[in-house]
């Protein structure tokens, strides 16, 4: 079977973002993203859980892409890092059918 090497993003967001996310992934190259639904977590500034009543759900948008992709991405994003909260991570993956991609 043929593995290709990609890169895969991870941005925990507030679920609100997540059409300004949505396009600049697309604007840096991604063939689409998934995004899923965050229930609680653990960070540098404690403990926090979904709070759809108060209008801050949390989501993880997930994507695969090229370096080229990423490294787009990441340009795009940057700014927003600080102002919005984004924690945002880059690894590398192997896939099964790049053509999907």
């Amino acid at each position: 079977m043929q593995l290709s090497k990609m890169k895969r993003i991870e941005i925990l967001l507030e679920e609100q973002l997540v059409p300004r996310l949505g396009k600049l992934v697309r604007d840096a190259g991604f063939s689409g993203h998934t995004i899923m639904q965050v229930l609680q977590g653990r960070g540098s500034g404690g403990a926090w859980q979904d709070e759809r009543l108060t209008g801050s759900s949390k989501v993880m948008l997930l994507a695969i892409g090229t370096a080229s992709d990423a490294d787009n991405l990441l340009e795009a994003i940057a700014p927003m890092l600080d102002s919005h909260r984004l924690l945002l991570t880059i690894g590398d993956v192997d896939v099964v059918r790049q053509d999907k991609f």
